[in-house]
């Protein structure tokens, strides 16, 4: 009895602990983001709950929220906010006004999580959002992902620094390391294995900053409770490889996008294998320590199977994670033709999880019958490239989720996720996904509509309201369209001869909605202007609105001009080429008013991420070649060129511009019979991404101030 009496003791002085813990960490996400309600929250843990659940009510103006985990709990206390007291976050503003006294709650409203797993990122994300990202913006992220009841979340920053230590113990020169490592804004292809290398050689101080980076990561996730997904190893090792183990068993992996070399990839039944695996995870450990989840792809957009045998060699990679990570689940993504079926029947089913990238574009989960029985989370991309664009499906992942989860294919489905390209961008449907997958399924949009009005303005009004109405049938249509991604921009588009449908490759190739209800909708929302002066949130949207309202336009002289060409039509041409460049201009004016529309805010976090010049003139040149010609610097028919446009001001005006002008001085001389080259816009691309300069003093206009000279021209 003395012993059993001993043993409750020490679980409660366990819960107590874990307890206090947890409120620390709550508290302090208070003081960073709600401080109004500093010593007004009162947390009490529910013990011995799996399922993360939580209630909340307030009581003589305090707030009570009773939880089982602190995701939990911080999702509560974001419904609270959201529900009763007008206030939202996100990464295009937060609506935070702390209100005169507490709105009363008198019934205990419970919260509890549909899904085990709200998974957050894409690999994508860490380089179109967030190579330049600093301490203070990461800890903005985190608290955003703690408050939208985000649980698990891939973290791979810091990578560089245990392959640096690895290749050394391996006997690498440093030049060979440094060719393998990436620049700071190409990680993510790197950790996928399609480049090697590209946007370095990165110095000493930039692998450090990551490394401290992620270790500050991981210790504010561990504290709100969110599972980081660290990078494993999964058998890909730089190509120089043959160099220093001349009998190494690889398959080379080729090239990816047009003249990058890929990592090859080593086979775990080599020797070598598990001598490089005991390295990398013994370093991974001692830098940052436990996981849960492993992430890292095979054959990613590519690469070569050889005659492996792909179940054996499956089986041997997670063997190697469960020696190093006992009880890890690896993380693979489902894109393209991966993960290949023969390769999931090597894995231990208990210890493996598919992120369905696409859920919101296809029923990829539904055609391999719930990827042949294997645990899965069903996600949203919303983007390619991080560009721009009011559009997605709404109404698909407010419902598609519980319909599979609901189905015989969807049996195995575990979560739901958010996997944007880019997330500075699109609030609506990162917000709606989450909050989702804490409630059962959505069927009165109309009225979700209104709560989000409240909360992301903080108040509710008619005008806009009803804008949100116009743009649910217009650009948040669930579109059939396969691509991923918003209808871009012509003005982002290299020029050409023949009709352009996408500024990218794999850009979205038709509109999908009707643009007559989408300018409606953005009349209807330039309504409330003179009401919402002071809020951010209703200034990015309308900023957002217009910008694509222009863009939209910008498409009728294009046609006009283009036809004119065809048919050697000169004076049409003029006309409606003037059209064009007037409303390009107007463009780079108009985002101009708007730090999220800028070129200024990409590259001064670019360049102030490091102090030293070379780090400086090395992540600015990562900066600009991403968002440009995004290929390797000797070929000028890359394929990913302009995948990651930005429709920003600077950029507008200093790059896309001058593409135009090259062309249409081209058009004119040729339809005047006079012989001109073809511009060199891969010449001028390159070009304009070896400048100096941050736009650091490019600063705009207000934009409530011109949006009736806006307004006026658009409607001629």
């Amino acid at each position: 009895m003395r012993i059993q009496h001993i043993t409750v003791m020490i679980m409660v002085a366990c819960s107590l602990q874990v307890q206090a813990q947890t409120t620390t960490a709550l508290n302090a996400l208070i003081r960073r983001r709600v401080p109004f309600l500093n010593n007004k929250v009162v947390f009490t843990r529910i013990p011995n709950v799996q399922k993360d659940t939580a209630s909340y009510y307030t009581k003589a103006q305090r707030l009570y929220i009773q939880y089982s985990g602190t995701t939990a709990a911080a999702f509560a206390l974001n419904d609270y906010l959201r529900t009763y007291c007008g206030i939202s976050f996100s990464h295009t503003g937060d609506q935070v006004k702390a209100p005169a006294t507490l709105p009363e709650v008198k019934r205990a409203v419970p919260v509890a999580a549909t899904f085990r797993y709200r998974y957050a990122l894409n690999y994508c994300t860490y380089n179109y959002t967030m190579s330049f990202w600093n301490w203070k913006q990461w800890e903005h992220e985190l608290d955003w992902m703690a408050l939208n009841g985000v649980n698990l979340m891939l973290a791979p920053v810091g990578t560089e620094v245990v392959w640096q230590q690895v290749l050394q113990e391996m006997g690498f020169s440093e030049p060979d390391i440094r060719a393998y490592i990436p620049g700071p804004a190409f990680n993510a292809w790197w950790l996928m294995g399609n480049v090697q290398g590209w946007g370095g050689p990165v110095s000493d101080a930039m692998i450090q900053h990551w490394r401290s980076l992620q270790q500050h990561l991981l210790q504010r996730m561990r504290e709100l409770g969110i599972q980081p997904v660290l990078q494993g190893f999964c058998g890909l090792v730089p190509s120089t490889i043959k160099k220093y183990f001349p009998g190494a068993q690889i398959v080379e992996q080729g090239s990816w996008g047009e003249g990058f070399v890929r990592p090859v990839f080593l086979l775990p039944q080599d020797s070598l294998f598990k001598k490089i695996a005991h390295k990398y995870y013994t370093h991974m450990r001692r830098l940052y320590g436990d996981a849960q989840f492993l992430g890292g792809d095979l054959f990613h957009e590519g690469g070569a199977t050889g005659n492996i045998d792909l179940a054996e060699t499956a089986s041997l990679i997670q063997a190697n994670m469960q020696q190093y990570y006992p009880g890890s689940t690896w993380v693979l993504q489902a894109w393209q033709d991966n993960p290949k079926k023969d390769f999931l029947k090597g894995l231990d089913v208990a210890h493996t999880l598919v992120l369905d990238l696409r859920g919101d574009a296809d029923n990829n989960w539904e055609r391999t019958n719930g990827f042949s029985g294997y645990p899965f989370i069903w996600c949203s991309m919303v983007n390619g490239g991080g560009t721009l664009g009011m559009e997605g499906r709404l109404l698909r992942i407010l419902t598609e989720p519980f319909r599979a989860k609901a189905t015989a294919a969807g049996r195995t489905m575990v979560g739901a996720g958010i996997v944007p390209e880019g997330i500075a961008n699109n609030d609506v449907m990162y917000t709606s996904l989450l909050q989702a997958a804490w409630q059962t399924e959505i069927t009165d949009v109309s009225a979700y509509l209104k709560k989000y009005v409240v909360a992301r303005y903080g108040k509710y009004d008619a005008d806009i309201y009803n804008a949100w109405q116009l743009l649910l049938q217009s650009a948040y249509v669930s579109h059939t369209n396969e691509l991923t991604g918003a209808y871009e921009s012509i003005f982002c588009a290299r020029p050409d001869t023949n009709f352009i449908t996408s500024a990218s490759t794999w850009g979205c190739k038709k509109l999908p909605y009707d643009t007559a209800v989408f300018y409606k909708a953005a009349f209807c929302f330039a309504k409330a202007a003179a009401r919402f002066t002071a809020s951010d949130t209703y200034r990015y949207d309308l900023t957002d609105i217009w910008r694509q309202v222009i863009a939209l336009k910008a498409r009728q002289p294009y046609a006009a001009f283009m036809k004119a060409w065809q048919e050697h039509n000169t004076d049409a041409f003029k006309t409606s080429k003037e059209q064009f460049i007037t409303l390009l201009k107007l463009q780079n004016r108009w985002t101009a008013t708007n730090n999220g529309f800028c070129l200024r805010t990409w590259l001064q976090q670019a360049y102030q991420l490091l102090p030293d010049e070379k780090d400086k003139a090395l992540t600015v040149w990562n900066a600009k070649v991403q968002i440009t010609y995004w290929g390797h610097s000797s070929n000028p028919a890359t394929l990913g060129h302009d995948y990651a446009n930005k429709e920003w001001s600077g950029l507008l005006n200093d790059y896309y511009l001058p593409r135009w002008l090259a062309f249409f001085d081209y058009a004119e001389k040729r339809m005047q019979g006079t012989p001109a080259p073809w511009p060199d816009f891969f010449g001028m691309e390159k070009a304009w991404t070896e400048q100096r300069g941050t736009y650091a003093d490019n600063k705009g206009e207000d934009g409530i101030v011109i949006l009736p000279e806006v307004m006026n021209i658009i409607m001629k």
